[in-house]
C-alpha cells in the first residue's frame, strides 16, 4: 500500500512539503514515525505509530485539509 501513496507524496513535495518516514528499531512501541512539514508555512504534522501506511494516509489528509482551509 505504501507504493500507492507515492504519487500523493510527490504531489505535496512539488508544493514545497517535506515528508519524513522513519522505522525505529530501538523503540519497543510506536516504532514508526511520519512527519509532514511545509517550511514556507508553520505547518507541521507528526505521528508515532505501528502502522506507517495508516499514519501517512492521516497525515496526507490533514495536509490537504490545512491547504484548503
Amino acid at each position: 500500500m505504501l507504493d500507492e501513496l507515492i504519487p500523493q507524496i510527490e504531489q505535496i513535495q512539488a508544493e514545497g512539503a517535506v515528508v519524513l518516514l522513519k522505522w525505529d528499531g530501538e523503540r519497543k512501541q510506536n516504532k514508526c514515525s511520519v512527519a509532514i512539514l511545509h517550511p514556507e508555512t508553520d505547518y507541521i504534522w507528526r505521528k508515532d505509530c505501528e502502522a506507517i501506511e495508516a499514519a501517512l494516509v492521516q497525515g496526507l489528509a490533514d495536509y490537504r485539509a490545512s491547504r484548503n482551509a
